[in-house]
């Protein structure tokens, strides 16, 4: 009678992070969850940090708006950049900045279909109070907290920032 020799011990798994993507390759976030960004190669520290604190439908209250094509959506927005930040954009011969306007998110219904475009001439238009929204462009070292307002297609769905084309971030709404 022969004895199979005795296998070494079976190696036990270790779970790995793993990054809360959907299938378009974003990173879903809940609202009031902190979103980061590493600019700076030379380290694995965030140089941008934000989150989005509400996603609300607005009405425009300037006298001079334009009605939106579908539903005004206001974003709220925290950002802080750090020192070593340098964003994907230049502007006026300026490089390393970022712009969280209308024209860098996406939007989708609530059955994923991609909206044609969520920007419109509301993005200006809409406040009478236009001191809320966030500027047009944020560079280093830089605290701000503001609005971006969308102009979406459908009352329900997902809004996604996406800065430099990799995916970005994305937040259901209404939430």
């Amino acid at each position: 009678m022969s004895v199979a020799p005795a296998g070494s011990p079976s190696p036990t798994p270790t779970p790995t992070a793993t990054r809360n993507e959907n299938d378009r390759g974003q990173l879903i976030k809940k609202i009031g969850e902190a979103a980061t960004l590493m600019t700076d190669p030379e380290s694995d520290v965030p140089t941008m940090t934000f989150k989005v604190t509400s996603i609300k439908p607005i009405t425009c209250d300037a006298p001079y708006a334009t009605p939106p094509k579908g539903t005004a959506l206001a974003v709220s927005l925290q950002v802080a950049t750090t020192a070593k930040f340098s964003g994907p954009l230049s502007v006026n011969s300026q490089p390393g900045l970022i712009s969280f306007g209308p024209h860098y998110w996406k939007g989708y219904a609530a059955n994923g279909t991609r909206m044609n475009a969520i920007d419109s001439s509301i993005d200006h238009s809409c406040l009478a109070d236009d001191t809320q929204l966030l500027p047009d462009y944020i560079g280093k070292g830089e605290k701000l907290n503001g609005l971006v307002i969308l102009d979406v297609t459908t009352p329900a769905g997902e809004v996604a920032f996406d800065p430099d084309g990799s995916g970005g971030w994305v937040w259901k709404y209404p939430a």
